[in-house]
């Protein structure tokens, strides 16, 4: 029998003795801090020290399952974590003046200097930043309403942002909720290298003003996964003029898996952009009831190129003309947004494998020629009725200086100075019973470049053949 040699292991003292130190990580309990739920500068105060000492110390910022905290302003560091615990609730003070840190809004054509907007939860250069569980932050937006109307709520100027993340780096926000934004819901600007995932952006829809995700000059943002509904738009990409020293492009942004729901615009590149915008890739996400699906939009000088939308299903339809749009699927618009406007260019956006359910055609509609280049539809079925009470027959070209609602006929595919687009084996159809002002399959003024292939479906009516006006 041959014997196995004889191996000696050193003990678990001297193995411990050798090796680092491992220590568990630090969890910062706010109401070990002092945060109680009964007193809003109190429990702000609290909260922030949690924060303050995470930042110096390492671990977590954890608000422990159940808490209810109304809280002014809190300033997230660099390398904090904060856990928001199952039913846990960060809500924002009904008092404007409890919000201590602003940001710019994205324009300002008032020859005053533009004012600053509060924040509930703000970071600036607050790298390695993750906010993660199953918890809320909600914005209250209630407290800030002036008049309930019957498709919108008027409110004051004086209403917070509820986050803005601001020249931060590796950014993980995953899991939680954000609800009932009295403004932007969730800005980044200036960031880079950020994963959002799983996150619930839940706002009221009759809000204004409330968009859910604005990625502003930001590069390298995967978005995933996400569940968001709001009045205003869902998720909006931008480079704006009011961009705080922030001369980033906004560039590398991946959106995929994502469920929508807006009184405007599912996903929107664009409009007030004054930067670059460029590198985006949409795909996989179903949009329903909606205003509009999906946009590519300038007003400003700014340039938005290399695009792609795919794999989507859009359901829109016409809400009250308090809320852009106009139950489009797809809309590309480049309009000056007034008589003092230069205006940039959009080029090289994609669409493919597209199904769209509508009140309205797809939109490509430049204000003159030279501004709408390299647009193609592969693949994009588009069935056109008409199920809501709103007044039909009219295109959205907002913001625009004259008739920002002009009465335009539906058509499938409607093209208004635009160069070099291709439609290749897609679909028009129409439901029953169509109004007079659903017309063609496809209509077309001064369109250079145009290239049609195996574009399926007649008229709305019978006479109403494609209109193409060469110019």
């Amino acid at each position: 029998m041959r014997l196995l040699p004889r191996i000696v292991l050193p003990s678990l003292l001297a193995l411990l003795g050798s090796a680092p130190c491992l220590q568990a990580a630090i969890d910062h309990d706010v109401s070990t801090y002092g945060a109680a739920g009964k007193d809003i500068a109190s429990d702000t105060a609290a909260i922030q020290r949690a924060i303050d000492a995470c930042a110096i110390e390492g671990g977590r910022v954890v608000v422990p399952p159940g808490a209810h905290y109304t809280i002014g302003t809190i300033v997230l560091k660099s390398g904090v974590e904060l856990w928001l615990g199952p039913g846990s609730l960060l809500e924002a003070s009904p008092h404007y003046s409890d919000f201590t840190q602003f940001a710019f809004p994205p324009v300002n054509f008032d020859p005053s200097p533009p004012v600053k907007i509060g924040v509930l939860v703000y970071a600036d250069g607050a790298d390695d930043l993750t906010i993660d569980g199953p918890g809320r932050i909600d914005g209250n937006c209630l407290a800030y309403v002036s008049e309930k109307l019957p498709h919108i709520y008027k409110c004051p100027n004086d209403r917070p942002f509820a986050m803005v993340l601001k020249r931060c780096h590796r950014l993980r926000l995953r899991n939680f909720s954000l609800t009932n934004s009295a403004f932007w819901t969730l800005r980044l600007l200036g960031c880079s290298d950020a994963v959002l995932e799983d996150l619930n952006i839940d706002g009221d829809l009759l809000m204004p003003n409330n968009d859910g995700l604005d990625i502003d000059r930001c590069a390298n943002v995967r978005v995933h996964d996400c569940k968001i509904s709001t009045g205003d738009d869902c998720i909006s990409l931008k480079a704006v003029p009011l961009n705080e020293g922030i001369e980033m492009a906004c560039e590398n942004v991946i959106i995929t898996g994502c469920e929508l729901r807006s009184r405007s615009s599912g996903v929107v590149v664009g409009c007030d952009c004054s930067g670059p915008i460029h590198d985006v890739v949409v795909s996989d996400c179903i949009i329903r009831d909606s205003h509009r699906g999906v946009a590519v939009r300038q007003s400003l000088a700014g340039s938005m190129e290399h695009i792609l939308f795919s794999n989507l299903i859009i359901e829109t339809k016409i809400f009250d003309s308090a809320w852009w749009g106009r139950g489009e699927p797809i809309q590309i618009a480049a309009l000056p947004w007034n008589a003092q406007t230069t205006l940039g260019h959009i080029s090289d956006v994609r669409f493919s494998n597209l199904d769209c359910r509508s009140e309205n055609g797809v939109v490509v509609y430049g204000s003159e020629s030279g501004h709408i280049d390299g647009i193609s539809f592969d693949h994009v079925s588009v069935r056109i009725n008409r199920p809501s009470e709103f007044a039909g027959g009219q295109q959205d070209l907002r913001p625009k200086d004259g008739d920002p609602m002009p009465e335009i006929p539906t058509s499938g595919f409607l093209l208004h100075n635009a160069a070099n687009v291709t439609i290749k084996d897609c679909a028009i159809t129409w439901g029953p019973n169509p109004p007079s002002y659903f017309r063609h399959a496809l209509d077309a003024e001064g369109c250079t470049g145009l290239s049609v292939t195996d574009l399926t479906g007649d008229a709305a009516h019978p006479g109403d053949a494609a209109r193409v006006v060469q110019p």
